[in-house]
């Protein structure tokens, strides 16, 4: 019950960790304009376009070929940007181990 308990927790703290997070291959214009400061819906459709034409975004740089975005807007987003190369860290799995070994206590 204790592990259950600890991996729902630590669940729910992965999940807000990335909810300002959104993923430029897959968003919408509205999601990423939400989730991106200084990225408003016109940008936002920019980088729709950019990715229907040129394929999936690998990394948040590729952003910079888009007028209106620079090196700012780009420093101010990149943890919230997930690319194809670049996604968010995978949430460890606490259950193993969890009673092994000495406590720190």
């Amino acid at each position: 019950m204790k592990s259950l308990l600890l991996g729902l927790m630590l669940s729910a703290v992965s999940m807000v960790g990335l909810a300002g997070s959104v993923d430029l291959n897959t968003a919408t214009a509205a999601e990423i304009a939400k989730h991106l400061h200084g990225i408003g819906l016109a940008k936002a459709q920019k980088i729709i376009e950019y990715r229907q034409r040129f394929g999936p975004i690998d990394t948040p740089e590729e952003l910079l070929v888009i007028k209106g975005i620079g090196e700012k807007t780009l420093e101010k987003n990149r943890s919230r940007m997930i690319t194809r190369l670049i996604q968010p860290a995978a949430p460890r799995n606490p259950e193993s181990g969890l009673d092994e070994g000495p406590s720190n206590h």
